[in-house]
């Protein structure tokens, strides 16, 4: 049997932290893209936090990869993350689908619990329940992109089908890789991985390298529209690192 192994590919990561006010940092961020687009990045990727401006400055990635979109031709524009548990998924379902039209296909979307656990009381939610949420979500989400019944039994428009094999799952555990991998989902890992307590020495390589393997070994095929979630030979991977 032989393994389909991908090209590695070069992306641009950034928590948009310049010290400058909102509109600078947003501009800044835009030029920053464009430029990388221009030296041959394959795609960009942004983060969205809310409310602390020291630890990032977008609550709204969307609006943002809107304006991005209209500026550049190629590059890949992908969100690093989207904190799923504080947002409306069908909501999420519709802004992405659109963007995604709007800018040709090349949206990636990366979804995950997020680190701000206080930001969870300010939307009138437990920050314990945020795995929970965030598997709820993530279902809701791939219903409405793959087209099928909505609570109510709408169905998402526009459709787009497509971003169902497009989404990425962020995760600083195991089980996070392993859930990432048994939806088919992209794995993405960051170097500010934070260390066990008790290991503030552990090495970054002990900690992720079980969280590849993990997701690998439960890795299903991407779960398009036209065929339920199965585990099965081809199974389908893919691994970004900020």
């Amino acid at each position: 049997m032989t393994t389909a192994i991908s090209p590695i590919r070069l992306g641009f990561f950034t928590r948009l932290l310049d010290q400058a006010n909102a509109a600078e940092r947003y501009r800044l961020a835009i030029e920053q893209i464009g430029h990388a687009e221009n030296c041959g990045f394959d795609s960009a990727w942004i983060a969205q936090h809310h409310f602390h401006e020291d630890e990032g400055g977008l609550p709204a990635p969307f609006v943002f990869l809107s304006q991005v979109a209209a500026r550049t031709i190629r590059i890949r524009l992908g969100t690093g993350i989207v904190t799923l548990p504080l947002e409306l998924p069908i909501r999420v379902a519709e802004d992405a689908a659109v963007l995604d039209l709007m800018c040709g296909g090349r949206l990636e979307v990366g979804i995950g619990p997020g680190g701000n656990l206080s930001a969870y009381r300010a939307f009138g939610l437990d920050s314990d329940a945020r795995t929970k949420l965030l598997v709820r979500h993530h279902r809701v989400l791939i219903d409405a992109w793959a087209g099928r019944p909505l609570p109510g039994g709408d169905r998402l428009y526009p459709p787009n089908p497509s971003l169902v094999d497009r989404v990425w799952q962020a995760t600083f555990n195991v089980d996070g890789a392993r859930r990432a991998g048994a939806a088919g989902d992209g794995l993405m890992l960051s170097r500010t991985q934070p260390r066990p307590a008790g290991k503030p020495d552990l090495s970054l390589s002990d900690i992720q390298n079980p969280m590849p393997e993990a997701a690998y070994g439960h890795c299903h095929p991407p779960h398009r529209h036209d065929h339920p979630r199965r585990p099965g030979p081809g199974s389908s991977c893919r691994l970004e690192i900020f």
